[in-house]
């Protein structure tokens, strides 16, 4: 029995070690994952309670635009799995391509939402009506601000990378410099974040309503 306890003891001490290791940059990243995951889901579980109140909600369907942009905002998450490959593989030209293409689908999904709270409005969903409606509406707008700061960091790394694209000196000063590889790999994490988070909620909409 002793050589478990020991066991244990060296796990937690080797999680403490990686723990006060990690850069940071990533611990604060960590630390706001974690905040904005809170506050999700004390807005999801205030929002459940609240349509047990609103029963006259629960038959109206999302527009489907939703999915739509759902698709969009997954495929983004793809795509910019493909753009940290194109900086591991020093390719200035695809990485550049696409951070825009994340971007484009960035934009493509914010439109999504737009339109889709449109739709909410005319199947009678509004924001100042039963708390329930606007519920939906701030858990919606509330990611949609936070893939707002995901997009303007992505489009600090866009620019960077199409100035750098045509001169190899250039271009390999920033794929072997610390702070752009940490840079790439904290946008992508936060951004799968919000990737995971929306599917989560857009599979609570689709069973609540």
């Amino acid at each position: 029995m002793q050589p478990r306890k020991n066991t244990k003891a060296q796990y937690r001490e080797s999680s403490f070690q990686q723990i006060e290791k990690m850069h940071p940059y990533k611990m604060l990243m960590l630390l706001g994952i974690l905040g904005i995951a809170m506050v999700f889901m004390f807005l999801v579980i205030a929002y459940s309670v609240s349509i047990t109140n609103h029963t006259q909600l629960l038959n109206i369907r999302l527009p489907k635009i939703i999915t739509l942009g759902t698709i969009v905002l997954l495929g983004s998450s793809i795509a910019l799995n493909m753009a940290v490959k194109a900086f591991q593989e020093d390719n200035m030209r695809q990485l550049n391509f696409m951070i825009f293409l994340v971007l484009l689908m960035g934009a493509i999904f914010t439109g999504c939402q737009f339109l889709g709270w449109l739709g909410l409005k005319e199947s009678g969903v509004f924001f100042a009506g039963p708390s329930s409606g606007t519920f939906l509406y701030v858990l919606s707008g509330l990611h949609l601000l936070h893939l707002a700061g995901g997009m303007l960091l992505l489009a600090l790394a866009f620019v960077k990378s199409y100035q750098v694209r045509r001169d190899p000196v250039k271009a390999l000063i920033m794929v072997t410099n610390p702070f752009d590889k940490l840079r790439l790999e904290l946008v992508t994490v936060y951004w799968h974040f919000l990737t995971a988070l929306w599917l989560l909620l857009f599979f609570f909409f689709l069973y609540t309503f």
